[in-house]
């Protein structure tokens, strides 16, 4: 009797690391699958509403509002609604890719692509080449977004700029949270 419990462990043991195996496989296999533009464009659409967070003496401010506009088709971002220097970003599906036209206080409208690495919990978006109110990709213009979601009610956005081919100045870096209702 004791000379088959060996063997039992041991096929108890490879039947534990392969259902692990099958588990993980599967994991990133659906991961993967959920990954497309059209998924991402799908969080984006879940974000309507308005994003908190607190200035430095902790009062809480509205730091971005979410609408869901043109039929479905599309998401503006507006960043600091209500202020002098807010901002709109425009975000749609183009011909199976994720993009977004950012309208800059600076007065130009650079063209953002989602990479092929984005997911519905990690965007990041590339200058796509260009965009309104800019000569070349050597003017100053925002060339980068990542947005990494760790909760459905927080995520934190990464902004930074370009010029003359090469990162310009530091990164705007920020969390937000869902405005309780």
């Amino acid at each position: 009797m004791n000379q088959h419990r060996p063997i039992t462990h041991a096929v108890g043991l490879i039947a534990c690391i392969s259902l692990f195996l099958f588990l993980a496989i599967a994991g990133v296999s659906q991961e993967k699958k959920e990954a497309t533009p059209e998924s991402c464009f799908a969080k984006l659409k879940s974000l309507k509403g308005d994003w908190m967070r607190k200035d430095p003496t902790g009062k809480e401010f509205v730091m971005l509002r979410y609408r869901v506009i043109s039929g479905g088709t599309a998401v503006e971002e507006e960043m600091m609604p209500g202020m002098p220097d807010s901002m709109t970003s425009i975000y749609h599906l183009d011909n199976g890719s994720l993009t977004m036209t950012h309208y800059c206080s600076l007065g130009n409208q650079p063209h953002l692509k989602a990479t092929k690495a984005s997911t519905p919990t990690k965007m990041e978006f590339e200058c796509s080449g260009g965009g309104g109110n800019m000569k070349s990709e050597n003017d100053m213009h925002i060339h980068h977004l990542s947005i990494a979601f760790s909760a459905d009610d927080r995520f934190t956005q990464d902004w930074s700029a370009n010029k003359d081919g090469k990162s310009y100045g530091p990164h705007e870096k920020g969390e937000v949270y869902r405005k309780a209702p």
